[in-house]
Parts: structure tokens; sequence; C-alpha cells
């Protein structure tokens, strides 16, 4: 199993065990969520559409309980004050860590992914991790048109990976 962490925080963000892919140039990882019942004791191995969910337990999104995922409330121009400052620290980070080569395709893609956070940010959800570090890496999670799960965006390049 792969999981992504954040390399200023140290907090896990994701693992692979759910469907991505990577989008904006690279620079941006996509996620596909569910929403799962939670301490439901009615486990059902083989899952039928048409069966009815008797109400037990706790809605949540998957990546947000298993990552322990922190939902913040921040205005549109707080939220760009702190995207502007995170960029600058992963593009530190890389020219640190002897990935030059990979700045100029982290800003074009981020910028693009930053773009498509700005027009959709009534829609999104906004997320750190465990620790609440506000200066470390952020999720942005919203629905898809005629869709009922959310997806997840992620700047992969503020992330390691480790393999588990």
């Amino acid at each position: 199993m792969k999981v992504w962490k954040d390399v200023f925080s140290g907090d896990e963000m994701v693992s692979d065990s759910y469907k991505m892919e990577m989008i904006f140039q690279d620079a941006c990882l996509e996620v596909q969520a569910k929403f799962v019942t939670k301490g439901n004791d009615n486990v059902q191995i083989a899952c039928d559409d048409e069966q009815e969910d008797d109400g037990e337990g706790e809605t949540v999104i998957n990546i947000v309980d298993a990552h322990r995922l922190n939902e913040l409330q921040l205005s549109k121009k707080d939220c760009m004050t702190m995207l502007k400052a995170y960029l600058k620290k992963v593009v530190g980070y890389l020219k640190e860590n002897g990935k030059e080569d990979r700045v100029a395709g982290f800003k074009a893609g981020a910028t693009e992914m930053i773009k498509f956070i700005m027009e959709k940010f009534d829609e999104m959800q906004i997320f750190v991790g465990e620790s609440m570090d506000t200066e470390a890496g952020m999720a942005f999670s919203y629905t898809k048109d005629g869709e009922t799960d959310p997806v997840f965006l992620y700047m992969v390049d503020g992330c390691k990976e480790e393999k588990f």
C-alpha cells in the first residue's frame, strides 16, 4: 500500500486504496471518495443497491475518516493567501531536494488547480491533516455534476509517497 504524507507536517493525507488519477499537468492528485456508514454492526458482504441501510451509525467520508482530516472554514481571500504561501514553500522544497526540473510543471499545474478551486470555491470543502497545521498541505473536496460522492484534490508535489 502507498500512503501520501504532507512533506511539511508529516500528516497522512491519502492512500492508494482509492481510485485516483493525476491531473493539472501531474501537479494534482484527484481521488474518488465515498460516503460510508461508520459504527453500523450490520456488515454487508454482497452489497445490493436496493437494500436499505437501517439508519444506524454515522455517515462519514471514507478519506476524511481514514486519514483523520479536519475541515477548515475559510474565506476565499484567506484560502488564496494560504495557497500562495504554500506554493512558495513547495517550490522551495522541490529546489532543496534536487527536483528543480519539476518546479515549472508544478507551478503551471498548481496554477490551473487553484483557478479551478477558486471557480468552484462555494462548492469546496477544505481539509488539513490530523495536526491541523494550516501552513502545510490542504485537500479540497467537491462533488462533480451528476455524482453523489465527493472527489478530493491534493497538490501531489507537497506530498511524499511512502510504501507500506
